[in-house]
């Protein structure tokens, strides 16, 4: 029995699933990671934590293979997008990775763009405004503050394709990983010669651009005995993690919207035009589909913001949470939260926005104050979405994927808050599953968007109330003009 690996390098964790050809899961596997933050608005990993939990994950799984009698015969890696990992000649990783949450950049952001012709240049060329977040503004800034590193760097990479590297030896990336850089040109689909020259970049220390099904290598012989693998275990390219866990949920045409309900919280709308949005509110990026591209809106604090309030102040399961939170009416009895714990990119592309509870009384307990968390995190999915409908964007399927499609309340609450239907599909394994999607079609030939369509099954699909939504248009119209009086305070 042929099977296959979908590996997702995450953020707080590296996850597995081994599957056969039919999409069916036999086992998953993960291995949390630390995230270490040096400096207030700093996030960084170690590389090597990455490629640790990655071996680890791997030989779980190929013991489960054998217990299948099965043979696994390609791995897929999908990952975090934007972090910085930077390489020297021998293939040493010369710094901590600077990650995509991290918000140390912003003077090298604003540079960037005025050495670029301003905004307006900056999205003809790749589709998105220079953010914080993005991996270009972290290479200046090591060019800036770290010159002694800065001058080592052989190769710049990203996660995933770290992770690839160290399984093959062999140094690329692919499209929908690379629009992610900004240096990199949408519509060209190579990098950005304008972008390097402009800033002094050599083009050379970038990885060769390839589809996410391609080959990349076989694992190393001695490595694929030590992982328990096949020695010809093949290396497929993968994708960035929402555009697998779009590809995992079968988000893959107009029409089609994803919502990840994860760490941060992403609403992914695929198109078949290369037109961003001009006022560069929502990304631009490619698709793990050839000739697909997306635009998306990202929270920064989705689930993380629940995860953060619970690791503080409640030591409650989250099934009772939930069950706690439902009872609360909408509105959380008068408060309002801001879910800017990190900053936040759309809509408002700031790096300084803080989280706030606003509204307290001496009447309010704290499951008004989750409740008021779980409502913000639908508004700011719902500051996307509704950037997406004014850009022309069809919506006709909304999928939902991530930890925070497990709670059925706030599964519901989206439903309202958007007034649409949200499905969930039978598998919520979100990048990992797209990335075993990848593995198979690098292996065998298959179309990915076809074997999107096979694997991929419907489980509910969870309709809005009127009246709720009527209820929670006062609150995200109290949410947004929070922000908006607020935001010079910040």
């Amino acid at each position: 029995m042929n099977l296959y690996i979908g590996l997702d390098v995450g953020t707080t964790s590296v996850k597995g699933i081994l599957t056969d050809e039919n999409g069916k899961i036999l086992h998953i596997h993960s291995e949390q990671l630390k995230i270490l933050t040096p400096e207030p608005g700093w996030s960084e990993q170690d590389p090597h934590d990455w490629w640790n939990a990655a071996k680890q994950v791997i030989k779980q799984l190929s013991q489960k293979a054998k217990e299948h009698k099965g043979t696994i015969r390609a791995i897929s890696t999908s990952g975090q997008m934007h972090s910085l990992v930077v390489l020297d000649r021998t293939g040493q990783v010369l710094r901590k990775a600077i990650l995509w949450c991290d918000q140390r950049t912003s003077k090298q952001s604003e540079r960037i763009t005025v050495e670029l012709g301003g905004e307006e240049s900056v999205l003809k060329i790749s589709g998105n405004p220079i953010l914080t977040g993005f991996t270009l503004p972290k290479i200046m800034w090591i060019k800036e503050y770290e010159p002694q590193i800065y001058e080592k760097i052989d190769k710049i990479m990203l996660p995933k394709d770290y992770v690839n590297y160290m399984l093959t030896g062999e140094i690329v990336t692919e499209h929908s990983d690379a629009s992610g850089t900004m240096a990199y040109d949408i519509y060209r689909m190579n990098w950005s010669e304008q972008i390097l020259e402009t800033l002094n970049i050599s083009k050379t220390v970038f990885p060769k651009i390839v589809k996410s099904s391609s080959f990349v290598g076989t694992v190393k012989r001695q490595l694929a005995q030590q992982l328990g693998l096949d020695e010809k275990t093949t290396v497929v390219a993968g994708g960035a993690d929402n555009a697998c866990a779009a590809l995992g949920i079968c988000v893959i045409g107009p029409g089609d919207v994803m919502i990840s309900l994860g760490t941060s919280g992403t609403v992914l709308a695929p198109t078949f035009e290369s037109k961003p949005d001009p006022k560069g509110r929502v990304h631009f990026f490619s698709h793990t589909v050839p000739g697909v591209k997306y635009h998306m809106g990202v929270m920064l604090s989705a689930t993380y913001s629940l995860e953060w309030f619970r690791e503080r102040f409640l030591p409650q399961d989250y099934q009772t949470i939930n069950d706690e939170v439902e009872k609360i009416p909408i509105g959380s009895n008068g408060i309002v939260f801001l879910p800017y714990l990190n900053g936040e990119r759309t809509p408002h592309r700031d790096p300084n926005a803080r989280g706030v509870f606003f509204g307290l009384s001496s009447y309010n307990n704290k499951w008004d104050l989750t409740r008021a968390i779980f409502e913000a995190v639908a508004c700011g999915i719902r500051d996307s979405f509704e950037i997406i409908k004014e850009l022309g964007v069809p919506i006709r399927n909304v999928r939902i994927t991530g930890g925070g499609a497990k709670s059925d309340l706030w599964v519901k609450m989206l439903a309202d808050i958007l007034n649409i239907d949200v499905q969930r599909p039978v598998v919520n394994e979100g990048a990992s599953y797209g990335a075993a999607i990848l593995a198979f079609s690098g292996f065998t030939g298959k179309d990915p968007a076809e074997i999107s369509r096979s694997w991929v099954r419907i489980k509910s699909s969870t309709k809005p109330s009127v009246e709720n939504n009527e209820k929670y248009q006062k609150v995200y119209e109290k949410y947004k003009k929070l922000y908006e009086r607020l935001k010079d305070l910040f």
